[in-house]
């Protein structure tokens, strides 16, 4: 009773701690889990671990997921579940975003992806998600004077791209179908890199939302924040801090886009501060938050370690 038969992952519900408390990420390009103990306020972060699965590189032309794909995402929570062995089930929190909110054979992975984490996976909708992502840059900003300003918070995923404005609420969200993942497959089919390509993405990126900017425009926001893996890897790239924060402008970027054209191909880019894994994604999320930066006439972004799993944290209520 209360064990968990996976091979090598066998516990009793005695060997939870109650105070810890779990969010799992199951993104397009990586999965994420954050661990917190509640037994303080705000809730301290214990652990976190990621590891790319790129689970949207997986859909095929019918938006299934590929088995190949299916069984990358379940080995991931084999390995997931065993680091939140200490987290009782009912502590989990798994949400699911933009490959499983498309997949439309995604139930098949979630019948077998249960039953391993031991909870129910929330695949949430694009709204549900740059909510969410608000709620934890939020959190993060509380402590800094950026945190009382109208934020508009950029957000790039492996397969979508939120766009949120609000002060300490959003009053404006959307989610665009756009990401890291999907643009690489998209725009360097040939894994090749070259300014066409780049530019080609840029472009593209710049149309998708540039419908939509003047919407923000009355949001009146003050401060653009940037949050997720590839808005820090460009940040740490630009190596530039402004108020404390970690900060991308005009100049750095194109500093950014120069390192990238020094290699041929996806495979082939490593560069200081970047993971290995993060390399062949980032000519794609270069692109994609240039054709933002452009669309929106932005002059600095600055990054926040907050998003979603932080805004999951931060509704996180243990009895």
């Amino acid at each position: 009773m209360g064990t968990n038969n996976h091979k090598g992952h066998s516990l009793t519900r005695t060997s939870y701690k109650p105070w810890l408390a779990a969010a799992l990420d199951l993104g397009s390009n990586s999965f994420h889990v954050t661990i917190v103990d509640t037994r303080v306020k705000p809730y301290r972060m214990v652990y976190r671990y990621g590891v790319k699965v790129q689970l949207g590189a997986g859909l095929d032309e019918q938006n299934n997921l590929t088995s190949e794909a299916i069984d990358r995402g379940l080995s991931c929570l084999h390995d997931m579940a065993k680091r939140m062995a200490k987290v009782a089930p009912t502590n989990r929190h798994i949400i699911a975003t933009n490959t499983l909110r498309v997949a439309h054979n995604r139930q098949v992975f979630i019948d077998q992806a249960e039953p391993i984490i031991q909870a129910p996976i929330q695949v949430v909708s694009g709204e549900r998600e740059a909510d969410l992502i608000f709620s934890g840059v939020l959190q993060e900003l509380q402590s800094l004077q950026l945190g009382d300003q109208t934020k508009l918070v950029i957000d790039i995923g492996g397969g979508s791209t939120e766009i949120v404005c609000g002060q300490q609420q959003p009053n404006i969200l959307n989610s665009f179908a756009m990401g890291c993942v999907a643009f690489s497959q998209r725009y360097f089919p040939d894994r090749m890199i070259t300014e066409a390509a780049i530019d080609a993405a840029i472009d593209a990126a710049q149309e998708v939302v540039k419908g939509h900017v003047n919407d923000y425009v009355a949001c009146d926001w003050q401060v653009c924040i940037g949050s997720s893996g590839t808005i820090k890897a460009l940040a740490a790239l630009s190596e530039q801090q402004d108020k404390g924060l970690p900060v991308l402008d005009r100049a750095s970027m194109a500093a950014v886009r120069a390192k990238i054209l020094q290699f041929d191909t996806l495979d082939a880019v490593r560069l200081p501060y970047l993971r290995p894994d993060r390399g062949e994604v980032l000519p794609a999320g270069y692109a994609i938050l240039q054709g933002v930066m452009q669309a929106f006439d932005l002059d600095k972004v600055y990054f926040s370690t907050g998003a979603l799993r932080e805004g999951v944290i931060a509704e996180i209520e243990v009895a």
